[in-house]
Order: structure tokens, then sequence, then C-alpha cells
């Protein structure tokens, strides 16, 4: 049987116990540290797809700017080809048309010429209502002789008169005086700019990661480009509402103030869709402003509300755009951590079965010793035992034999002496006999506490048999029993 004390030192539930825990927290600790870096990773690509896309943001931006940089210096020519042309003659209206057919496909709806006092003169791109005014801030600002050689540039707004009615526009103007430094206030020419032309333009086939769009917004928060063409024009935070009432945009609120601020950064919001995906959508912002009061040629152009004439660039992308490429990458990590966790549990597994099956081996050669100890512990006993049984026998032998032998020889003696008394020469030899007896059994009993070692001898069979038959040959006559012997001296000795 197995000794308690063993059986608790190898106890195979604790051992296994001991490799779960020590298995299982080593997984958590894997894990966790898995997680977090999956999670750096993509706090890491998130940051550097934003700031991709505000790069993408700002090259827009420098675009919109480019535009009015070259409609700026287009407008300040006009001025001084006026001393060469006058308004009234043929070269000047055939030199205006033929402007206006190579300035349109930069986004000018039409060239307009005012007098003095503001009214409509001509027309080159679109119909005009003669004789319409300007509205009164650009009168005013027109008729300021510090004004002489400079531009304005309004925000956008939805035009009132015929044929742009309700049309989102901008108009850059600037004075025409007579000829000379001392000429007078001549009239007023118009840049009628469409700034949705201009923004589907600069934002056109723009894609920000693999499905990701541009859009522009005005000073007062209009679409004026935007993937879904229906937005344009449209509050952008209203037209959105409309689209999905049960999203609250309240990212998207946030970068609007920013955008009004003239700030720009990254961000992220929740949408209602992304292109013909419907549903809640994280997106990823990148946003910047185009600052019409910074990005002209300061001194010249003279923006109206300069605080506030901006427009904000922005580009977004689903999160997904990111999380999915690092979704790749963290499903290769997940098959080489399941690769892993697999590894290690077949090692567990494994490491288990061998435990217990050396367990087993152990626990029986434990046993088998622990027999074949108690076994020799008891033979040992026993020895101790018969050697002290033989130290005694062979004590009572030494203290029996002396005295036997003493009379042994002394009824010898006087049997030598009493030949001629037959009955007490027989009792005496009756006195040696049993002494005699008595020493046998003394040497028996001292063979038998110390065992001699068999020795092996050579033998006559025959003589054995002869030997067996007269001991036993007296006994069976008695008996009446007939003893037989038919011996072969052909067997060996």
């Amino acid at each position: 049987m197995t000794s308690p004390r063993l059986r608790g030192a190898l106890s195979l539930p604790k051992t296994i116990v001991i490799i779960v825990i020590g298995t299982l927290v080593l997984s958590l600790l894997f894990i966790t540290f898995w997680n977090r870096l999956n999670h750096k990773i993509e706090d890491i690509l998130k940051e550097q797809f934003n700031q991709q896309q505000l790069m993408l943001a700002k090259k827009i931006a420098d675009n919109i700017e480019a535009y009015f940089d070259f409609l700026e210096l287009e407008l300040l020519a006009f001025p001084w080809r006026l001393q060469i042309m006058p308004p009234e003659s043929p070269e000047y209206s055939a030199y205006m048309q033929a402007r206006f057919d190579d300035l349109k496909k930069l986004g000018l709806l039409a060239f307009r010429l005012y007098d003095a006092q503001g009214r409509l003169l001509r027309s080159w791109g679109a119909p005009g209502q003669i004789g319409s005014l300007l509205p009164s801030r650009m009168r005013v600002w027109i008729q300021d002789p510090r004004n002489k050689g400079r531009l304005y540039l309004s925000e956008v707004a939805r035009g009132t008169d015929p044929p742009f009615q309700g049309r989102l526009l901008m108009t850059m103007l600037t004075p025409l005086y007579q000829g000379g430094s001392e000429g007078g206030l001549r009239g007023t020419l118009v840049f009628v700019i469409d700034p949705l032309y201009i923004a589907s333009q600069v934002t056109r086939e723009v894609r920000s990661g693999r499905t990701g769009y541009p859009w522009i917004i005005d000073q007062n928060g209009l679409f004026l480009a935007h993937y879904e063409t229906s937005f344009v024009g449209h509050d952008a935070l209203q037209v959105r509402l409309q689209r999905n009432p049960h999203i609250v945009f309240r990212g998207l609120k946030e970068m609007h103030e920013r955008i009004f601020r003239g700030e720009e950064g990254t961000t992220e919001y929740v949408s209602g869709w992304h292109r013909q995906k419907l549903g809640e959508m994280p997106k990823l912002a990148a946003f910047t402003v185009v600052r019409f009061n910074k990005g002209l040629i300061r001194g010249v152009t003279e923006v109206e509300n300069p605080e506030h004439n901006l427009w904000g660039v922005a580009l977004a992308a689903p999160v997904e755009e990111v999380s999915g490429s690092v979704a790749e990458v963290m499903q290769q990590e997940l098959f080489l951590v399941g690769l892993f966790f697999l590894v290690i549990l077949l090692a567990t597994v494994t490491l288990i079965i061998i435990a217990f099956s050396w367990n087993k081996i152990l626990a029986r050669e434990v046993e088998f010793k622990t027999k074949e100890l108690t076994a020799s512990h008891e033979r040992l006993i026993r020895s101790e035992r018969f050697a002290a049984v033989g130290e005694a026998a062979a004590y009572v032998s030494h203290e029996i034999k002396n005295p036997l032998m003493l009379i042994g020889g002394l009824a010898q003696q006087v049997a030598r002496k009493l030949e001629d008394a037959p009955v007490l020469r027989e009792k005496l030899q009756i006195i040696q006999g049993e002494v005699r007896r008595l020493e046998e059994f003394l040497g028996d009993l001292r063979d038998f506490t110390r065992p001699a070692l068999p020795v092996k001898q050579k033998l006559d069979i025959n003589e054995v048999i002869r030997e067996i038959q007269n001991l036993m040959e007296g006994e069976a006559k008695k008996r009446g029993v007939e003893l037989v012997v038919n011996l072969d001296p052909r067997v060996p000795s």
C-alpha cells in the first residue's frame, strides 16, 4: 500500500491545478499585452491616417486659394486695359467676351460693368437686369477713393437678381477710374463667381483611403461640396439630421465650431451613413480652413466680414478603413496567438499525461520497493529471532552437553567393571543410549538454529534405498507388510 506521505508529495491533482493556474495566468498576461498592443497600433494608424487626411485637406485649401489668387490677378489687370480701350468701344466689348470665355472655365458666371453710381450697364456671360443697383455696402466701398486699385471680395450669399436668384454666389469687384492720377470714378467691374463650381473642382477625384471623401462648407455652414450632391447648398447639420434624425452628431457639431473659430486639426465623430452604407458609422476626420483675409493678396483685396468669411475643408473616412487594415493584421496575429495557445495547451496536456503516467509508474515502483523492504524487514526480524533462539539453544546445549558427557563417560567406566553383572550392565547401556540420544538431539537443535549451507554430494541411490529398507523392515514386519526391493545395478551412483 502506498505511503500517505508519498501520496501527498506526488499528488497529481495538485500538480494539474498548478499547471492549469500557471497556464491561465500566462495566457491572461499575454492576451492583455496583445490587446493593449493592438489598441496602441490602431491608435497610431488612426493618427497617421488622420494626418494624411489633414495634408489632403490643406492641399484642397491651397488649391482654393490658388483659384482666387488667379482671379485677383485677372481682375487687377482690367483697369489698366481700360486706359487703352474705353468701355464704349467695340474692341472693349469683344475683348471682355473673349476673356470671359477663357475664365468661365474657372467658375466665373458673368462679367458685369456698373457705372459710377452702381447701376448695371452691361453683362457678359449671363444677362443681367440693366439698371439694377449694386448692394449698398458695395456702392459705399466703390465710391471711397482710398479703394482705387484695390479689390473687394464678398461672402458666399444667395443671389437676388435674375438670372441667379437663390443661387449661391460670390462677387469680386474693383473700381474703374478715368485715365491719369486725377481721373474720377468711371464705374465698377464685377466678377460673379460660382463657389460651388470651385469647390467641386478642387474636391473632384479626391479620395481618402478606399472610400473616404472631402466636403466643404461656407461661413454659414452650407455645403459647397459633398459626395451626396443633394446635400450641396443646404445646411450641413440640418440636412444630415433630415437624413437620419436618430443620430446626435455631437462630434460633428464640435468640429463645425472649431472650423468657425478658424482652427484646423483631426477628430472622430459618428455619422448615420457612409456612401451607400446606412447605420451608425464612426468616422475619422481632418479639417482645415480657407481664410480669405489671410490667403489673398494683403493690402490689395478687402474681404467682407473678414473674421467670419472662411470656408471649412474636411475629409472623412470610416474608422473601419483603418480598423479593417488593422483587422487583417490582427487576424494574422490571432492565428499566431491561437497557434501559440494550442501549442501551450497540447504541451500542457502532454505534460499532464506524462506526469500522470510517470506518477503511476513511480507509485507502482515505490509500492513494490515498499513491499520488498517490508518483507526484508520481516525476514530480518525472523533472522534476529532465530539468532536469539540459536544463541539460547547453543547456551542450553552447552550447559546440558557437559553433564551428559560426564554421565555417559561414568556409565561407560562403570559398565567395564560390571562384566559379571549383566542386569546392571544392561541398565548402564540404557543410560549410555539415552545420553547419545540427547547428544544427537542437541546437535539437531544446534543445526536447526544455525542452518548450514547445502553441499552437493555424490551418493549411490541403491545404497540409499537399502538403508531405507533396513530402517523400515522391522516396522513393516510388525504390520504384516513385506518389502520387496528390485534394484538395477546399472544405475550410476
